[in-house]
């Protein structure tokens, strides 16, 4: 699905995906594709559909005035053309017409994972993205967004634990937040992902840097 992080979530500045798996070891298909307006757009597109016609068309018209040339009435004419039609890459006339509309008018620029590898962009209208399906295997991935907006005092009143205050704290909330593995209903999940974004600089960052 087409996204942009800003478009979903506000607080949403920079955006990053960690690749745990590699494509064409762990996984087929999958790939992160940036999906830009194409240079020129529709108009370029349209262009290029009007000049395909018009070669197609003369086409035709060299081989119907051959062919009256010769004395002969080209029942079979279109028949004959259609070969030529082959100047279609079979990549574009086997395209669902799902994927021809994606592609129109876009620039899309894959990027094939690999463990260890990170893609990371702002979260703005600017990097509009999509991820591909994946064909087969497993992809593992670890999503990360940023903020560079203060988090208010009063959303740390709303956590179990507020303001970490010395390397225990912090160590407690690494545990808590993302390493300790354990049942949970979907609404503490969320607010577990929430709370480790906000505490996110603190985790990172040494105390004395706040």
């Amino acid at each position: 699905t087409l996204n942009t992080e800003e478009a979903t979530h506000a607080g949403y500045h920079y955006s990053c995906v960690l690749y745990l798996s590699t494509q064409g070891e762990d996984f087929e298909g999958g790939n992160f594709v940036f999906n830009d307006p194409a240079e020129g757009g529709m108009d370029e597109i349209k262009q290029a559909e009007r000049e395909n016609m018009k070669e197609y068309s003369d086409q035709v018209d060299e081989k119907l005035l051959e062919s009256l040339r010769n004395g002969d009435l080209p029942d079979d004419l279109m028949l004959d053309c259609g070969e030529d039609m082959d100047m279609i890459d079979e990549e574009e006339a086997n395209m669902s017409l799902e994927e021809s509309i994606r592609r129109a008018g876009r620039d899309l620029k894959p990027f094939h994972p690999t463990r260890g590898a990170a893609v990371i962009f702002s979260s703005g209208w600017e990097n509009m993205h999509e991820v591909e399906k994946i064909t087969s295997g497993v992809r593992f991935a670890v999503p990360c967004f940023f903020t560079t907006c203060p988090v208010p005092d009063a959303a740390y009143d709303q956590m179990m634990v507020g303001k970490p205050k010395n390397d225990i704290d912090i160590a407690d909330d690494w545990l808590h937040l993302l390493l300790a593995h354990r049942k949970e209903e979907p609404m503490q999940s969320v607010g577990r992902v929430k709370e480790l974004l906000m505490k996110w600089h603190y985790l990172c960052t040494p105390l004395s840097e706040h």
